[in-house]
């Protein structure tokens, strides 16, 4: 009995795996299963985490561009803005608010100052508003026409009365 070269080698070869086994042998072990499973645990969270990141420069970035307005006191001082409406003291506080931060730029805000007893607050007001009346919703644009309407007729100030008929007669044609 001898054993010939054909023999070995078919042996050789049947014990011997493939390439392609051993390649699968690697892909099921537990190391590359818990490797896998940590990339994909961490992967949102480093997508949360620069998420976070790129959020929180914007804000930076838009108070940076926003000059006063960006401040923490703007906050504090459109708070009480908002807070003084209806009261005797709303006159004080808008008066200190647009001396030091400027009429604001929504278009609520700017609503509030239609019910100031100054006419000059009132006035610049209305300027604003008059410039930003186009691209409201026909909802707002009704709103601000039935302050308007107001306006014309129980204002103390002439020179409001006269600017409020004006803006009526330039928005209703």
């Amino acid at each position: 009995m001898s054993v010939g070269f054909d023999d070995y080698d078919d042996d050789y070869y049947s014990r011997r795996p493939s390439w392609r086994e051993i390649d699968r042998r690697k892909d099921q072990s537990l190391h590359r299963r818990l490797k896998e499973k940590r990339e994909k645990e961490s992967a949102p969270k480093a997508i949360q985490q620069s998420e976070w990141l790129k959020e929180k420069y914007l804000k930076e970035v838009e108070k940076l561009f926003a000059g006063k307005k960006g401040q923490p006191g703007y906050e504090k001082a459109l708070k009480k803005l908002q807070n003084a409406y209806g009261t005797p003291r709303f006159n004080k506080v808008a008066r200190d608010f647009v001396k030091e931060y400027g009429l604001p730029e929504e278009w609520n805000l700017l609503l509030l100052f239609l019910e100031a007893k100054e006419s000059q607050l009132v006035s610049e007001a209305l300027e604003v508003l008059i410039k930003l009346y186009p691209e409201r919703s026909p909802l707002e644009k009704q709103g601000f026409q039935a302050k308007v309407r107001t306006l014309s007729l129980v204002s103390d100030s002439e020179a409001i009365k006269q600017k409020a008929k004006k803006i009526l007669e330039e928005i209703s044609s």
